[in-house]
């Protein structure tokens, strides 16, 4: 059983998170908004990482379209032209943002519960997803990240415990974190 105030903390957490990981100096700005029905993320694929510990499991999704506007946000980002943006470096940028958007609920998470784990990245078609939702969920939330320019990116995380699960999120000021880049975490 997941408490409401952990459910508050993985929603506010999933909206963090996301954001956090798509800004770029490109795309500075995005609007998160959360997704009531999840047919309107539609038949995308996805970028799947888990984080799992002695008392929960977590699915953590990035959905994508391989599409003009996502094509143009990698290519601004790695500060190429989209012509000559090649399809698997477009693919490796997207699992780096996957990579960071799972390591930011890993490190948060990591104040309140030892012992985390965190998987690489696997890229999967959205016919996987019936297996995601083949596993005993408890809670289940997704959310559109959008720029003004169109690109648009979802995010999902599916939660699994293993008895209760409670936490309070303390929320952080953007002047309070502390950002850590570039650290290599091993396993």
């Amino acid at each position: 059983m997941i408490s409401q105030r952990a459910k508050t903390g993985f929603e506010n957490l999933l909206n963090r998170c996301l954001e956090d990981s798509l800004r770029t100096e490109a795309h500075p700005d995005w609007k998160m908004e959360p997704v009531t029905e999840p047919n309107e993320i539609g038949k995308q694929r996805f970028i799947m990482l888990t984080v799992s510990s002695y008392d929960f499991r977590l699915m953590v999704l990035l959905h994508f379209s391989y599409d003009e506007a996502s094509t143009q946000y990698v290519a601004d980002s790695l500060k190429l032209g989209a012509a000559e943006l090649p399809q698997t470096q477009y693919y490796d940028f997207l699992a780096e943002v996957g990579n960071n958007f799972c390591g930011s609920f890993k490190r948060e998470l990591g104040q309140y519960f030892p012992y985390l784990g965190m998987s690489t990245p696997n890229q999967l078609s959205w016919e996987s997803l019936k297996h995601v939702k083949s596993w005993p969920i408890d809670h289940d939330i997704h959310i559109k990240a959008q720029t003004e320019e169109g690109t648009k990116f979802y995010g999902s995380l599916y939660v699994s415990s293993f008895g209760e699960l409670d936490f309070d999120l303390i929320q952080q000021s953007k002047s309070d974190e502390v950002v850590e880049m570039g650290a290599l975490e091993l396993f």
